[in-house]
């Protein structure tokens, strides 16, 4: 009986610790979403100090929406991060409450019968030092397990404070959130206004139209760093699959190269479009501005769609880059695999951010408005060799 509860007071004493050794994680985790908080908060009192002093012009309310939005999305993360975290900490205070109800139990239980185990052998002649050994176990068990068991409440209080701080700080985060918000409606509003002004200056609409030249080429760029970055990994990836396969000795067979020249999904006229509307504005390749009769090149289509219309992704795939591009506004880049990428421009706001991984129709985010109107910009590329979405799309 006694054997017995020793090692029923240690391996509660045991679980109640464990359960309690969680607190300086969670802080440390509250710290660092803290600070993200901060450093968003920072960021808008300095795109409003800028509003402020700055002359405004088409592309400072785009910069400025761009920077809005992308911060939105940031804290939208934060946010799930933070009612994650709670949830969690929430069952883990409960598994802590309940281990030391269950520690009290057994050590109420292990205090009786230490009490009737000292009554019983009251003026009797001790028989072996075995039941004396036992005897002193079970005393340092319990004097240790009262030890813990105030280290353990004293865990859980902090549990609760910290739990408290969450909500405090998910507060923040919604407060931030409806605070950017604001600002990004009114931001959209006066770009909006903008563009109107400039489409009647055709001395203002040709600079846009050749900030949007110059974005063709920067976006090219953008893409061929993508692509010889991941040709970097993959020839590391060779690299070390390669000495790999000569640790085991089977360097004499390497693996079967895979394909780049299709990928699944995207063969002709089989992917969905990336808006409701399958209205074109403009074409792929060259078009005219017959305002000033400027050609500009097209590495994509121009899907006509008015302000705030969802734009999906056209199929699985990793988010590789949020952008900020005069005269293509928000874009965003989904890299499929195998070379392939999607390009969606023209954003007023996005709902993913770098890294995140977008399945076939999942939301990127809504449709803004530029020189040309509303609309989406839509982009296929293979590797550097751009593509004409109208052939994949059906």
């Amino acid at each position: 009986m006694v054997r017995t509860l020793v090692v029923a007071v240690l391996l509660c004493t045991s679980a109640a610790l464990a359960a309690g050794q969680s607190a300086d994680a969670k802080k440390r985790e509250l710290q660092r979403l803290r600070q993200s908080i901060e450093r968003t908060q920072q960021q808008i009192d300095d795109l409003t100090r800028q509003e402020r002093s700055q002359r405004r012009n088409l592309s400072t309310y785009q910069k400025q929406r761009h920077q809005l939005t992308v911060f939105i999305q940031q804290l939208e993360d934060d946010l799930m991060r933070l009612k994650d975290s709670a949830s969690v900490l929430r069952g883990q205070i409960q598994n802590t409450q309940q281990a030391l109800a269950a520690a009290e139990r057994s050590y109420s239980n292990a205090a009786v019968s230490l009490l009737k185990y000292r009554t019983k052998r009251k003026g009797i002649p001790e028989e072996s030092l075995t039941t004396d050994a036992v005897f002193q176990r079970l005393s340092r068990a319990l004097t240790e397990y009262r030890r813990r068991m105030i280290r353990l409440r004293d865990s859980l209080t902090a549990e609760q404070q910290l739990l408290d701080a969450y909500s405090l700080t998910q507060d923040s985060v919604l407060s931030t959130k409806a605070r950017e918000q604001r600002l990004l409606s009114s931001t959209i509003a006066r770009s909006s206004t903008e563009l109107q002004k400039i489409r009647s200056d055709k001395g203002a609409l040709a600079r846009q139209l050749e900030q949007k030249r110059k974005s063709v080429a920067q976006l090219r760029r953008m893409i061929e760093r993508l692509v010889a970055e991941e040709r970097r990994k993959d020839e590391e990836r060779r690299r070390k699959a390669a000495a790999a396969r000569k640790r085991s000795g089977t360097a004499g067979k390497p693996p079967a190269p895979s394909s780049t020249s299709s990928v699944k999904g995207f063969a002709r006229n089989s992917l969905p479009w990336p808006t409701g509307s399958k209205s074109i504005l403009h074409g792929y390749g060259n078009y005219r501005n017959p305002e000033t009769g400027t050609t500009l090149d097209n590495p994509g289509i121009d899907i006509k769609a008015r302000t705030g219309t969802t734009v999906k992704a056209v199929a699985d795939g990793t988010v590789s880059s949020v952008k900020w591009l005069p005269g293509f506004n928000t874009l965003v880049i989904v890299d499929h695999g195998n070379g392939v990428r999607t390009v969606y421009a023209n954003l007023a706001t996005v709902n993913v951010s770098a890294g995140s991984g977008v399945r076939t129709g999942s939301t990127i985010g809504t449709t803004g408005e530029n020189i040309d109107g509303e609309l989406l910009h839509f982009e296929i590329w293979n590797g550097r060799e751009r593509q004409n979405p109208l052939t994949y799309l059906r």
